[in-house]
C-alpha cells in the first residue's frame, strides 16, 4: 500500500495583504533602530569614558578596573531596559482594561455590525480578531494598540457620529492593517527607545520615518481590500477636516494644496509628525490605485471621481 506524502501547505495570504506590503518598510525600520542604538551607544560610552577619566584625575593611584566598571554599567543598563519594557507592556494591558471599564465594546451593542465586519476582515486577512471599543471624544479619530491578542481598535464617538458606514469600514480596515503588519506590536517595543532620557526625542524623530510608512501601508491595505479608492480617501478626508467641509475638499482644492506643499520645508515639517500629511496620503492612494488598474487587478478602483464625496447615512 502506497503511503501518501504529508502536505502541510500554508494557506495563501490574501491578495490585498501581498499587494499592500512593502519590504522597504523593514529597511526603514531597521535603519531607524540602528541609528537610535548608535546614538544611545555613543552617549553611553561617552558617559563611561568621562566617569573613568574623572576618577583618574581625582585619584590617579586608585585601584580601578575599567573592564569591571563597564560590565557593571552595561548590566545596570540592561536591568533598566527590562524594567522599562515591563512597565510599557503593563501600561498597554492596563489601557485595554480602562477601555473595557469605561468605553463601549461593540460586541453585543447596536453597533455589532462593526464586530461582524471586523470578523469578516480578520478571516479574509488570516489575522487575529480584534476588539472594537467606542470612547467619548468628539474629535473624529481612531487608533489600534496591543502587542499580543486581544488587539484593540478604539473609535472616537465623533467618528461614529459623523462618518458613514462605508467610511467606518475603511477606517476599521486601516486600523486592522496596523495589527496585521505588526505595527502595533513594533510600536509598543519601540516605546523603550522613545522614553530614553536625553536622546528619546531624537530616537522618536528617527523612528517616525517608519511610522509614516506604516500609515501608508495601512492605507494601501484598505484600498487593496475594499477595491474602492474613493471610499478610502473620503474616510481620510472626513477624519482630517471633518464632515462639514469635506464636500469642499474637491479635486481643485486638493490640487492647490498639493502645489502649496510641494516644497522641501513642508516635507521637513512632516518629519516631526508620526503620520504623513493628508495631501500626500491622498496622492499615494491615487498612485496605488493607478498601479492596481495598470496591473489588471480585479475589482473597481475608481481614482478620478470627486474625492470629497460624502454619502449620507
Amino acid at each position: 500500500m502506497e503511503r501518501k506524502p504529508k502536505t502541510t501547505q500554508k494557506a495563501e495570504a490574501h491578495i490585498a495583504v501581498r499587494q499592500a506590503r512593502r519590504s522597504s518598510d523593514f529597511v526603514v525600520l531597521g535603519a531607524g533602530i540602528f541609528a537610535s542604538l548608535a546614538i544611545m551607544a555613543g552617549v553611553f560610552f561617552t558617559g563611561v569614558a568621562s566617569v573613568l577619566y574623572g576618577e583618574e584625575i581625582v585619584d590617579e593611584y586608585a585601584a580601578t578596573d575599567p573592564a569591571a566598571d563597564f560590565i557593571g554599567n552595561a548590566i545596570g543598563f540592561g536591568i533598566v531596559a527590562i524594567l522599562l519594557l515591563a512597565v510599557i507592556l503593563t501600561l498597554v494591558r492596563m489601557m485595554r482594561q480602562q477601555m473595557l471599564g469605561n468605553a463601549l465594546q461593540v460586541e453585543y451593542s447596536d453597533y455589532a455590525w462593526l464586530r461582524e465586519w471586523s470578523n469578516t476582515v480578520a478571516s479574509d486577512l488570516q489575522m487575529p480578531r480584534v476588539e472594537i471599543m467606542v470612547t467619548q471624544d468628539p474629535v473624529i479619530n481612531a487608533y489600534a494598540f496591543g502587542f499580543a491578542s486581544p488587539y484593540t481598535i478604539v473609535l472616537h464617538s465623533g467618528a461614529i457620529r459623523w462618518l458613514t458606514h462605508d467610511q467606518l469600514k475603511a477606517v476599521v480596515v486601516h486600523e486592522m492593517g496596523h495589527v496585521k503588519y505588526h505595527h502595533t506590536k513594533i510600536s509598543t517595543y519601540l516605546g523603550m527607545l522613545r522614553l530614553v532620557p536625553v536622546v528619546g526625542a531624537v530616537n522618536g524623530w528617527l523612528l517616525d520615518f517608519w511610522s509614516r510608512r506604516a500609515e501608508y501601508t495601512a492605507d494601501r491595505l484598505a484600498l487593496c481590500y475594499l477595491r474602492n479608492n474613493e471610499q478610502v480617501k473620503s474616510s481620510l478626508i472626513g477624519v482630517h477636516v471633518g464632515p462639514d467641509v469635506a464636500r469642499s475638499f474637491n479635486e481643485v482644492a486638493r490640487q492647490w494644496q498639493v502645489y502649496m506643499t510641494s516644497n522641501y520645508f513642508n516635507r521637513f515639517t512632516q518629519t516631526f509628525s508620526s503620520h504623513p500629511f493628508l495631501v500626500r496620503r491622498l496622492a499615494r492612494l491615487d498612485s496605488s490605485a493607478a498601479q492596481l488598474l495598470a496591473s489588471g487587478a480585479a475589482g473597481t478602483v475608481p481614482s478620478k471621481t470627486s474625492s470629497s464625496k460624502v454619502v449620507e447615512k
